[in-house]
């Protein structure tokens, strides 16, 4: 995985887990299985797909502990949180432009407990070099955590 798609990712990755108890809904704790698509500075990238525990934590309240500037090592200037009535839309602005820098916007669409879509996008700089990329996301549950 690029650092880019990694950055990227683990934003994604810890919004998901903040965003149902900012929206009162819940998601159903287990494995999740997300596919991204979409294209970075304007070329198609090939698909690539992830996944990660949600606890039953962190479904009940994913808010306890959880910091969502993490992959910006505390730097966020700007993150606004919005509920659309069927999801969420996020805006983050993070970091140094010098050393790591994001601005991310995305809207998600809560479908049911065991599935989500989204569109993200965001511009990257790390060391001097800027990545942009307009995303799409469809996360289902496809199980149990695997221990």
């Amino acid at each position: 995985m690029t650092s880019f798609r990694a950055a990227t990712f683990g934003f994604f990755a810890t919004c998901l887990i903040a965003l149902p108890a900012r929206a009162a809904f819940e998601f159903q704790p287990g494995q999740w299985q997300e596919t991204e698509t979409g294209e970075e500075n304007g070329k198609p990238v090939p698909p690539e797909t992830t996944s990660s525990c949600m606890t039953p934590e962190e479904a009940k309240d994913p808010v306890k502990g959880l910091a969502l500037d993490k992959d910006a090592k505390g730097q966020c200037k700007t993150v606004e949180v919005k509920d659309t009535g069927n999801g969420m839309s996020i805006r983050m602005v993070c970091g140094n432009p010098k050393e790591f820098a994001m601005d991310m916007s995305a809207v998600f669409t809560f479908i049911s407990p065991q599935r989500y879509t989204g569109v993200m996008k965001s511009s990257v700089t790390m060391g001097g070099k800027t990545t942009t990329s307009n995303k799409t996301i469809d996360a289902r549950r496809i199980g149990e955590c695997k221990k």
